[in-house]
């Protein structure tokens, strides 16, 4: 089911037969795909059919390209999810087409296709084939490199946001790909983002299918469901609302007062008053580092940056000195006072100082509970720039507790995902109480006063 296109009626190439997949769209899934441009959000309700409708897309496209081995990811929040909810789609949407190659371990399925020759009978495409592959979003890095030519981001709002920007849309570029954003929303959060920038954009197809309105689900159904459920849950996954906060999220409610209240908003650096940095360490993991200040008596923060696989060297030279901020202090958490082993045998902390990350200090360890009270506490009673804070604002957005899906209910623990370290930078801050008001010192670690004798009216 193509772009305004359909196969019904239409006369097949010589050589080529129609193959059938199986799918029939239901009316309003055939709106969507009658409608498709080239970037899309789709904001679905549960059982909406969203997942079934993508894959077909998916590989509707596929066979419809005419360019050489065209690639193309259907990617999931995680891995796992990908393998659980769209896998066994894939091999039953594909099953009756010819030349199928499977491969489970790396969940790709492979279309062959013949060999052509020019009129002179010179070979031009040799070992062509389509390529259909399930992606995670939890890990952006192992996808960077791939070209798409085209690529499905289901349940979005779960994904780690700079899947896209760092990751699919550099991949789409040079093939001029397709993209779709589909899911069901978890809040405000980068999937809400996405949609509102796509409204704005003429060249963008949105469109947002709500339980009451579609008709998919029987009535008496929906009625059970709304009785059963929570109503911010069933505002949430059954009637599209972005306003209901994400079910299990920490943080969700004080977000969004937040959003209300103007503390989230415009609130940039001040020169006259020395930042604070705060860090939750990683090299094979992601290191965030979090820019605050003490400004009228309140906490701000202006800043926030995280990446992964680098060193402290790096961060120093690249982020910490590249920034025009005044430096009064950097915070590491306890961990920062553990030897590297691996080098010199000496503390991270040691090797930071020589490097000029300093006056740097070190956090005692405390229990994740008094984290977690500190960071909730610090939440309400602080200010964030959201120009510079986007990332760190979704991080706290979307940490949530973990689901157990043998009890259906949430779990006291967190769920370990992409947001994790914006929260433990957060917390590391908010275990902090020490009011920075005045310069005292610079980047480079020395004064920024002098001690002198002169005397102008001696």
């Amino acid at each position: 089911m193509g772009r305004g296109k359909s196969w019904k009626g239409k006369p097949l190439p010589e050589g080529e037969e129609r193959v059938s997949t199986g799918y029939s769209p239901r009316r309003l899934q055939q709106l969507i795909h009658e409608s498709l441009l080239r970037f899309n959000v789709l904001v679905c309700h549960r059982r909406f059919g969203k997942t079934v409708l993508s894959i077909n897309e998916m590989v509707d496209q596929g066979l419809r390209c005419n360019r050489y081995r065209p690639q193309y990811a259907y990617i999931a929040p995680t891995y796992r999810q990908a393998k659980m909810i769209s896998w066994e789609y894939l091999l039953d949407f594909t099953k009756n087409i010819p030349f199928r190659e499977v491969n489970k371990s790396e969940l790709t399925v492979s279309i062959h296709r013949p060999e052509q020759k020019n009129t002179a009978g010179t070979v031009t495409r040799e070992g062509d084939f389509i390529k259909f592959m399930l992606l995670g979003a939890d890990n952006p890095d192992s996808l960077r490199g791939l070209y798409l030519d085209g690529a499905i981001l289901d349940e979005y709002a779960q994904c780690d946001p700079s899947i896209w920007g760092e990751v699919v849309r550099p991949a789409l570029s040079d093939r001029k790909g397709w993209a779709i954003f589909i899911g069901t929303p978890k809040g405000q959060n980068h999937f809400y983002s996405r949609l509102k920038k796509a409204e704005a954009n003429a060249s963008w197809y949105t469109a947002v299918f709500k339980a009451s309105e579609t008709g998919v689900m029987e009535q008496e159904e929906l009625d059970e469901m709304r009785a059963d459920m929570d109503p911010e849950e069933y505002e949430q996954e059954l009637e599209c609302s972005f306003t209901a906060a994400i079910r299990g999220s920490f943080f969700g409610e004080i977000i969004n007062d937040k959003r209300i209240d103007g503390t989230i908003g415009r609130f940039p650096w001040v020169p006259a008053i020395p930042v604070v940095t705060f860090w939750d360490l990683g090299m094979d993991d992601h290191t965030a580092i979090g820019f605050r200040q003490y400004v009228n008596g309140r906490w701000r923060y202006i800043d926030y940056y995280e990446d992964t696989g680098k060193g402290i060297d790096w961060y120093l030279a690249n982020v910490i000195q590249r920034k025009p901020y005044i430096y009064g202090r950097h915070v590491w958490p306890w961990d920062g006072n553990k030897r590297d082993l691996m080098v010199t045998g000496a503390t991270r902390k040691s090797l930071a100082e020589k490097l000029g990350l300093r006056p740097l200090t070190i956090q005692k360890r405390t229990s994740n509970e008094n984290g977690m009270q500190a960071a909730r506490i610090r939440l309400k009673d602080c200010d964030i720039n959201e120009e510079n804070c986007g990332r760190l604002i979704e991080c706290l957005t979307n940490y949530q507790r973990e689901w157990d899906s043998k009890r259906m209910t949430f779990k006291d623990n967190p769920l370990k995902d992409w947001s994790s370290h914006g929260y433990d930078m957060f917390k590391y801050s908010a275990l902090d109480d020490r009011k920075d008001e005045f310069n005292a010192s610079r980047n480079n670690g020395l004064p920024v006063y002098a001690d002198m004798s002169y005397n102008e009216l001696g």
